[in-house]
């Protein structure tokens, strides 16, 4: 019975050991972060801020960038470090550290290297993959800051949880698709 399943219990061994480990160091890179006196939003995290008021500003809005706009109030220990865009003066939205994408990429990552192909392949799918995965998400952030602005939050949360949440792990699943089915080298 185990010589059945084998396949699936490696992949699942890398796959689990792949994503642990990874977000094991991203986790102490974010620490590093959080624990300095006064908390700083990462860098990662900041470029994503920054790179939302382009999309944004697109839209036909004039963008202002708060940066570690955390400092501005007074916060509990728990809270999150982040940036907040303005549109025309108007708040849109945070960019805290689970909004950058690298979690989704994580696991996208881990997948991929889990599900073996071809090396070549992989070392150019991955890199695709990302940059995929993060431009979803910034027409994700800019969409979610349109909608809070528009609809003064109105439907803000429910996008942000559900709507905008199914998209980017739809992505994920056509990458994935496309993996097992197209990209990685070995034949099905």
């Amino acid at each position: 019975m185990f010589q059945q399943f084998k396949p699936t219990i490696f992949f699942l061994i890398k796959f689990f050991g792949i994503y642990f480990g990874l977000s094991f160091l991203y986790g102490l890179y974010i620490a590093k972060y959080d624990q300095m006196d006064p908390p700083q939003l990462d860098p990662i995290t900041h470029y994503i801020a920054v790179s939302c008021e382009r999309p944004s500003a697109w839209m036909g809005y004039e963008i202002k960038l708060i940066e570690n706009d955390h400092l501005n109030y007074e916060a509990s220990a728990n809270e999150q470090t982040y940036d907040s865009l303005l549109f025309d003066g108007r708040y849109a939205i945070s960019i805290e550290e689970g909004c950058n994408g690298i979690s989704i990429m994580i696991l996208f990552i881990a997948f991929v290297i889990a599900f073996k192909g071809k090396f070549l392949n992989t070392i150019i799918f991955i890199p695709a993959g990302i940059v995929f995965i993060h431009v979803a998400n910034l027409i994700r952030l800019s969409l979610l800051s349109y909608l809070n602005v528009e609809w003064n939050a109105e439907a803000f949360h429910f996008f942000h949880k559900y709507g905008f949440t199914a998209i980017i792990y739809g992505a994920v699943l056509i990458l994935w698709y496309l993996w097992i089915s197209r990209y990685n080298g070995r034949k099905a």
